[in-house]
């Protein structure tokens, strides 16, 4: 199989090429970015990377090498970095459409499977700007004549960043302390690993048994919701 890989330098991401490239089913592991990822020389199957260096806004103008069989978007940013809403949505929007339609344009003969990582209440009837757009993102994407798609729902993310983000630093030591509290109604909301994050997209794109909840709202079966719970039960 080939795969392809969108926000290959975030906490998710990072976490995630390494495990496609060690990963013996995936002949071709394509890379879009504005930076190169680091990649150790002798870090396993990284003669697989394939690196196309790209804007955000050049992705509707690329054309990729390999027909792909498993697409992974793990693009985000935060209202700090963005700036303002409207690029916020170039980035958690936008990016993310433009990703899936370029994905839609080079599917495999046997089709292809996509997995976005969105947010826990994305919903695109929220009051709540974020949640508001992330629900917009997973309800257009659904449109898309695409295989099949997996949307990944983590709650607070825990784990290093290369970029500092102050407010997420605090609440991860916060919660790190406080984790034993998430039980019963809260398990929901249950800090999440970036890593455990990146161990459940592979392990439900490489098994195809794995067990999934289906989301009405988006009214196709090919379309599956996975949640913070759930990430937090299927990967030991």
């Amino acid at each position: 199989m080939n795969a392809v890989i969108i926000g290959a330098t975030g906490l998710i991401g990072q976490q995630l090429l390494q495990e496609l490239l060690a990963n013996d089913a995936y002949k071709q592991v394509v890379v879009i970015g504005r930076r190169r990822p680091t990649i150790n020389t002798t870090q396993q199957g990284a003669a697989k990377l394939c690196f196309m260096q790209a804007q955000l806004d050049q992705i509707p103008t690329l054309s990729l090498p390999v027909k792909i069989d498993h697409a992974f978007c793990c693009l985000g940013t935060t209202m700090k970095q963005a700036g303002s809403q409207a690029n916020f949505i170039k980035v958690d929007y936008q990016a993310v459409l433009d990703f899936g339609r370029l994905v839609v344009a080079h599917q495999s003969d046997n089709g292809t499977a996509l997995f976005v990582v969105t947010a826990l209440n994305a919903n695109p009837n929220s009051k709540v700007f974020y949640n508001r757009i992330k629900g917009e993102i997973q309800r257009d994407l659904a449109l898309l004549p695409i295989t099949s798609i997996h949307y990944f729902q983590p709650s607070l993310l825990i784990g290093s960043r290369a970029d500092k983000r102050t407010l997420e630093d605090i609440g991860q030591k916060f919660f790190a302390i406080a984790s034993g509290v998430f039980i019963g109604p809260l398990a929901k909301y249950k800090p999440i690993t970036g890593k455990l994050v990146a161990d459940n997209m592979l392990a439900v794109a490489v098994k195809s048994n794995t067990e999934l909840v289906s989301e009405p709202s988006l009214e196709t079966k090919a379309v599956r919701i996975i949640d913070n719970k759930q990430m937090h039960q299927m990967v030991n």
